[in-house]
């Protein structure tokens, strides 16, 4: 009741949060298109941004529609590659590195 953009943008993000879970190929496109309509109506310019940044990957997001395939255990691994890196403080030796990694994969 306090902020109407605020109420617009919690539904637009949430509509697409569920348009993402859509198991049909040619309903979740449908959705998509349908947001993008519901962005243009809301004016708000931060989704504005969204919608362009969603259509200029638009054939990646379908291909997710097609297969349900993300990258998320990819990028979970670079973060935690990352995580030792910090941890390390700069190892100096890129083998002592590697050694580190591959002990903190042994549970995976």
């Amino acid at each position: 009741k306090l902020s109407p953009a605020l109420e617009k943008a919690w539904e637009l993000k949430e509509e697409f949060r569920d348009l993402l879970q859509i198991p049909d190929i040619k309903e979740s496109i449908e959705a998509l298109n349908h947001w993008y309509e519901k962005v243009s109506q809301a004016k708000l310019n931060l989704f504005y941004k969204a919608k362009r940044t969603v259509k200029n990957w638009e054939e990646n997001i379908i291909n997710y529609f097609r297969t349900r395939i993300t990258n998320g255990f990819a990028e979970g691994l670079n973060n935690k590659i990352k995580l030792i890196k910090r941890i390390g403080y700069g190892v100096p030796k890129v083998e002592n590195l590697k050694r580190r990694v591959f002990l903190s994969l042994l549970s995976i």
